[in-house]
């Protein structure tokens, strides 16, 4: 749960005026009453971010401009075709987070609108999800009514509430222990309208406000469920906003490749009663991706070679016969494609032709912890 000292520093702002005042500390519900001098009661219902940029986080800001510079697609349907595959990556990264087990090629294949197998409530995640990230240039990252629509589409078909606030309390258990107890929902939506407030008239860059965005809104956790990818999907939202290069960037890729740390940040923030970790989080995770892409956009993959990468990081066993009968293709062209991975390096071979497994090359520590 978080400490006392939280609220009462984010809020010690609206006390300024009061000539008397008596704090109650509500502790079960977690609400915090403000007793005046004229004997009226008041939520503490507003957020006021605590954080502060010092040099590492001016460098990493200087970092990521520089490099977003330095990726220049000209080609629309190169463009595209880049779009399109972050969006996949997106979808199944975000929805991996929350123990969605269905692969890269099945998020494809859903797009795609092909039949997949998997359970019925997974299947019903992705498609929801892609509904989303197909909007993602309707949607006005200053717009709470925008925000409220998202988790509407994202959740539906599973909440009766989706769309919605919670009317309850939230807390994030971690194994039997409880680990952090979520605002009271009385002030739930005060403390949204509050922090879109809050993104509305600030002039922070925009990669710092979307990184404070994110942790105050899981503090809050204003919704029974879906709260982090809605969370994911915000920031995107806002880095799209703040440079088109964003469209074909997945964050929600290196966030779960680096989901452990990921959550440690956050628990940390909740801890320092500040977002400073977790805005260094953020911000180093934009960093690494566009690393990658800029690597990457010197080679660009034909959709063939796409779903053998994708296949191979499935089933790193797998063979080209297999690969050629799930694609549909024959095996020639499944074996000049493996050629064109090989020569420019995008995949390996570990061990004998009988024994050995494949490997993708580049990011070989990422590529692994996602087909484990």
């Amino acid at each position: 749960m978080l400490p006392v000292c939280y609220y009462f520093c984010h809020y010690c702002n609206l006390l300024k005026n009061e000539t008397k005042f008596t704090v109650t500390f509500t502790v079960t519900f977690g609400i915090i009453i403000l007793i005046s001098g004229d004997g009226k009661m008041k939520l503490f219902d507003k957020v006021e971010p605590v954080f502060y940029i010092d040099k590492e986080v001016d460098n990493l800001i200087q970092n990521i401009n520089q490099k977003l510079n330095y990726i220049k697609i000209s080609d629309r349907q190169k463009r595209k075709y880049m779009i399109n595959k972050s969006k996949v990556r997106s979808v199944h990264s975000s929805l991996s987070i929350e123990a969605n087990s269905l692969s890269i090629l099945d998020v494809e294949n859903i797009l795609e609108h092909k039949q997949v197998l998997g359970k019925k409530d997974e299947v019903q995640e992705v498609k929801n999800a892609i509904e989303v990230y197909n909007q993602i240039n309707d949607f006005d990252y200053k717009s709470e009514d925008d925000f409220l629509r998202v988790h509407q589409i994202m959740m539906k078909y599973f909440d009766d509430d989706n769309g919605e606030y919670r009317n309850h309390g939230e807390g994030i258990k971690k194994e039997s222990k409880i680990i952090y107890m979520a605002p009271d929902s009385i002030l739930v939506p005060g403390l949204m309208k509050s922090l879109f407030e809050y993104i509305n008239n600030n002039e922070l860059n925009m990669l710092v406000l979307s990184a404070i965005f994110h942790y105050y809104f899981v503090a809050i956790h204003p919704f029974t469920d879906g709260n982090g990818r809605v969370a994911r999907f915000w920031v995107t939202l806002m880095l799209i906003h703040y440079n088109k290069n964003f469209e074909f960037i997945p964050i929600e890729e290196e966030i779960y490749l680096n989901r452990e740390e990921y959550y440690s940040s956050i628990e940390k923030c909740h801890n320092n009663s500040n977002a400073n970790i977790f805005i260094k989080f953020l911000l180093k995770m934009i960093a690494s991706s566009l690393d990658k892409v800029i690597k990457n956009s010197k080679f660009i993959l034909n959709d063939t070679q796409n779903k053998i990468i994708e296949l191979i990081m499935n089933n790193r066993s797998i063979t080209q016969s297999e690969i050629a009968l799930l694609l549909g293709v024959n095996i020639r062209t499944v074996k000049r494609n493996f050629k064109v991975l090989l020569e420019n390096n995008i995949i390996e071979r570990v061990g004998s032709d009988k024994k050995g497994y494949w490997i993708v090359a580049e990011e070989k520590n990422e590529y692994m912890e996602l087909i484990k």
